[in-house]
């Protein structure tokens, strides 16, 4: 039995695989905080998904109402699925007077949700949360233990795949307001890393067609003869 037939479809599925993981990334390329998922062959045959922790750009945006980590630690938010982590600091203030990110989940200070009354909020360099001049809260900015595994949720918002890991106080990092955390990953190097998926599929694809051939013109001489 001839084996290229089948490690071809199989090689052609796992980077099928590969392509959708890499097209999400590039479609979050704008997404603040975002974690890039990375693609490794297991075996031959497996392709296991990983999401790197790496620090992405800080970028200036001057809005008193964007922080960003440097360093190590994600921000805590709480969803209506419970507690979520995200380094994505684009975060506002809802009617309720809570601190909350884009999509309305609270983030979390270490006394729970942040409420602010006023409208001029300042946030110092270990996490601080000043109301004018009320220190209201501090930032719950928590890290996981090495080796811990980290799947998405949503687009910018992270969990243990572990449901049994708990996350600890992050200790060498720094807020800064005024600024955004862009996704860790270079674009350009998702692009190449596209077109070689591409070629790769498209390999595949000749050993499946050669060995359908292969096959078809056996066939034809057994049924001659």
């Amino acid at each position: 039995m001839k084996l290229s037939p089948y490690t071809s479809v199989v090689g052609a599925i796992q980077q099928e695989k590969r392509l959708d993981v890499i097209a999400n990334n590039l479609a979050n390329a704008a997404t603040p905080g975002y974690r890039k998922v990375g693609t490794r062959f297991e075996n031959f045959m497996e392709l296991q998904t990983y999401t790197q922790s790496a620090q992405g750009p800080v970028h200036r945006t001057g809005n008193p109402m964007d922080v960003a980590i440097n360093g190590e630690g994600y921000f805590r938010i709480q969803t209506d699925r419970g507690e979520r982590y995200t380094r994505a600091g684009n975060l506002t203030v809802d009617a309720q007077g809570r601190l909350v990110t884009p999509q309305g989940w609270p983030i979390l200070g270490q006394g729970g949700i942040i409420q602010v009354e006023g409208s001029e909020v300042r946030i110092g360099a270990e996490g601080q949360v000043y109301d004018g001049e009320n220190l209201v809260d501090t930032l719950d900015v928590v890290a996981f233990p090495p080796g811990v595994r980290l799947v998405h949720d949503e687009r910018n918002l992270l969990l243990p795949a572990d449901p049994n890991t708990f996350a600890v106080p992050a200790r060498n990092f720094t807020v800064e307001q005024g600024a955004l955390e862009g996704a860790n990953f270079s674009a350009v190097q998702e692009m190449t890393s596209m077109i070689e998926t591409l070629r790769i599929f498209e390999a595949c694809q000749k050993v499946m067609k050669i060995s359908y051939e292969e096959d078809k013109q056996i066939i034809n001489q057994l049924g001659k003869s």
